[in-house]
């Protein structure tokens, strides 16, 4: 194809230079300058458009994306045919369906059916013409979840949570049935009548109740109390004592064998999704799943599905589907409409004089236990291995929201977050091993997009392809959890591959000191800079760890080791005993991705730490006098320390300094003006040789205030020899010295006179 549009645009320009060419110069010289220019112009080009066609920048890794819950962007971000919970544009939200799956029905194998409003229930009953409805059968009801006819005709059934009242026709009115209602329940989702008896779907169970003649009671042949993974609905066989039970992804057939119900597996139907209703007659089966309704019809073994009495279009949000027996009628319950369909001999076609408008038909029913919404994939270029997904949301009691991530797809999810409602709080909690253990972050604020969270990046094996996915849930079915938009954003998902360092710098023998500074190089395939660092010492092992810096903020790329300044710890690189290490660091880029650990390279370290005073001789008045054997009160010499500890000129002082590496020998002076301080008893703390070491020295300067003024500040000069280095550690420049002299210790001598006889 490359080679087609190049031969094109050979050719355009081929006529380019004909047309320039017939515009005659006046003269030679202006002619071969012409041509010479078109020549130019012809390659510049040439070379341009293979350029164009044959060289591409590097496509860098990751990208960001946000979502709003609207028209506009939902076709283009929200995978519809993996989504079961509601996306409503309207109110810019996502929240779990609301089951309302028994809101309508058939009366009989007339044209008649009843609807549940909000108030009461009404009968329709077709006058020829229409349907309108018949005041007469009317029922007032409070609070109801599902209503629907019942026998004999026109008794009808209405549960509320926990009651389901049988409505009887009395010749003029309908009045409640106490002898054929059934009570006691937790939270009704569903209903189901044969005949008089009542099928009631509570607690994750189908209880199906029968006439004693006095009362109601459960028949534990028919009822399906365990094996039911998050039902949703059931539909009673009216010809037989069979049952379908619908879950959120299937619907499970249960065939009556004389002595109880067991499930027929054969006769399933699997790999729905968004499932909301179902419904049963003359062995036909009919399923809301997401906005469509989908008809299957037995075919010798198992339910086929039937493109032709299927509804697949124009309906927004269905919850109800009712077959009428003998016939393939039907009614769909779509918002606040009751939908009637007829068929035509090919098809399956809406009819408005047979439908019904009922206000607040859409508010009945519950919500759906739980519902996903799943993004559709975004391409990130080169392949990235960190994703982060953030949101706002609004959580009452009960409810939650889990998010996992995906970056090859959709093909593997990894729990990684989620936000649930407290009585009167929430909480955002990590997992770090999908889910099996939660961590708590704080309120449901850190997951909002307003909020840089890094501990909700996800590392995962590099893909090209992000994809989202929230579940929704909730323990109470009369309120739902609800993904919002905030200033036109709902969600926001980011992909980022992590960044990468180096260490750089490493001298090829020791550092001559126990601070060495650390530098390292900083890489990220985004071209996001370096926001903060760790850096770790260990020992040669590589897994015992001599120092840590934890997480620092920050986007420099040097970083030098410390010494402890209190005089009880001694430095990190000294206590660990060795003068050998590997360092090890980790970044974090701007979006707050860390990069694996890197490094594992050796150093070595020979050199002077932490001179303390460890004894001062009769001290000047103010100056606190360290105790020899209590390492607490010695006094630390700091670097760049000024004021420094005070002595008395000739006070003996003693200092201790450690040392880290293999020094054969070491020595220490005490300058001061134009002399040396007098040092005794010099020592080291370990055998010689060793790894480390903590070296003793005695020192005093000359007595006489006129040799030794009182502000004379006593200097230090530490030298060691070593095949590893021979270290120093001067003060100044470390301090400005290590003492300060004031006063004499002659003044501690006090001459009596005494009068001779």
């Amino acid at each position: 194809m490359a080679t087609t549009r190049l031969n094109q645009h050979v050719g355009w320009l081929q006529k380019y230079i004909t047309v320039k060419l017939t515009c005659k110069p006046s003269k030679k010289e202006d002619r071969y300058k012409t041509i010479t220019h078109i020549r130019k112009t012809f390659l510049a080009a040439i070379l341009a458009f293979l350029g164009a066609i044959f060289w591409t920048s590097p496509v860098q890794a990751g990208g960001s994306w946000s979502y709003g819950v609207t028209t506009t962007d939902t076709p283009t971000m929200i995978d519809t045919s993996k989504t079961s919970a509601v996306i409503d544009t309207t109110n810019n939200e996502i929240i779990l369906p609301r089951s309302a799956p028994k809101t309508a029905s058939f009366t009989d194998e007339s044209m008649d059916y009843v609807v549940l409003s909000p108030t009461k229930i009404i009968h329709y009953s077709f006058n020829g013409s229409t349907v309108q409805e018949n005041t007469i059968l009317s029922v007032s009801v409070t609070n109801p979840v599902a209503g629907i006819a019942s026998a004999p005709y026109p008794d009808v059934i209405v549960a509320n949570g926990t009651t389901v009242t049988h409505y009887s026709f009395t010749g003029s009115s309908m009045v409640s049935n106490p002898v054929l209602t059934v009570s006691g329940m937790i939270g009704i989702v569903s209903i189901g009548s044969r005949d008089m008896d009542i099928g009631v779907l509570d607690q994750g169970q189908v209880k199906y109740y029968a006439s004693t003649g006095s009362s109601m009671a459960q028949v534990s042949a028919l009822s399906i109390t365990s094996g039911l993974t998050n039902p949703i609905d059931f539909a009673l066989s009216q010809d037989s004592y069979d049952a379908v039970v619908l879950e959120p992804d299937r619907a499970r057939y249960f065939a009556f064998t004389g002595s109880g119900l067991t499930e027929v597996p054969a006769l399933a139907i699997t790999g729905l999704s968004g499932a909301k209703a179902v419904a049963t007659a003359d062995g036909e089966i009919a399923i809301i799943a997401g906005n469509q309704v989908k008809h299957y019809s037995f075919a010798g073994s198992s339910f086929s599905y039937n493109a032709a009495l299927s509804v697949t279009s124009g309906l927004n949000s269905p919850t109800c589907v009712a077959l009428k027996k003998g016939s393939y009628d039907r009614l769909i319950v779509d918002g606040d409409q009751v939908k009637y369909y007829q068929w035509d001999g090919t098809q399956l076609v809406y009819n408005p004089s047979l439908s019904a408008t009922v206000a607040g038909l859409s508010s009945i029913g519950s919500y759906a236990p739980s519902a996903v919404v799943q993004s559709l994939a975004k391409s990130t270029g080169n392949p990235c291995d960190n994703v982060r997904v953030r949101a706002y949301h609004v959580l009452p009691n009960n409810t939650s929201v889990t998010w996992s991530v995906s970056a090859d797809g959709g093909t593997t999810w990894t729990k990684k977050w989620r936000v649930r409602g407290l009585a009167g709080s929430t909480v955002c909690e990590i997992t770090n091993d999908n889910g099996a253990t939660w961590t708590p972050l704080g309120d449901m604020t850190k997951a909002s997009p307003s909020s840089d969270t890094p501990e909700l990046w996800l590392q995962l094996a590099a893909g090209t392809s992000v994809v989202w996915k929230a579940e929704l849930a909730t323990a109470d079915t009369s309120v739902t959890p609800k993904i919002i938009a905030q200033g036109g954003v709902a969600v926001v998902w980011e992909a980022s591959s992590k960044p990468t360092g180096s260490f750089s710098g490493l001298p090829g023998s020791c550092f001559v000191t126990t601070t060495p500074t650390i530098n390292w190089t900083f890489s990220d395939a985004d071209g996001d800079t370096q926001s903060a660092y760790q850096i770790q010492v260990r020992k040669l092992d590589g897994t015992t760890v001599v120092f840590d810096s934890g997480k620092i903020a920050g986007s420099t790329l040097s970083y030098t080791i410390p010494t402890s300044n209190q005089p009880d710890l001694s430095g990190p690189l000294w206590s660990a005993g060795t003068y050998e290490f590997k360092i090890y660091g980790r970044v974090w880029d701007s979006k707050g991705v860390a990069s694996d650990w890197f490094g594992g390279n050796y150093f070595c370290v020979v050199g002077f730490e932490r001179p303390r005073i460890a004894e001062i001789v009769s001290p000047p008045a103010g100056q606190t006098a360290p105790d020899p054997n209590t390492a607490s009160t010695h006094i630390v010499i700091t670097p760049g320390m000024s004021v420094l500890p005070k002595v008395k000129a000739g006070a003996k002082v003693r200092l201790l300094i450690d040392s880290i590496g293999p020094l054969m020998s070491a020595n220490a002076t005490f300058p001061y003006l134009s002399t040396q301080a007098t040092t005794d008893n010099f020592s080291a703390g370990y055998p010689l040789g060793n790894a480390v070491n903590r070296w003793s020295v005695e020192f005093w300067t000359d007595d006489n205030v006129a040799n030794c003024p009182t502000g004379t500040i006593v200097k230090m000069n530490w030298s060691g020899v070593s095949p590893k280095g021979n270290p120093t550690l001067n003060a100044p420049p470390y301090a400005s010295g290590v003492v300060q002299i004031e006063g004499s210790v002659l003044d501690d001598w006090i001459v009596i006179l005494k009068e001779k006889n």
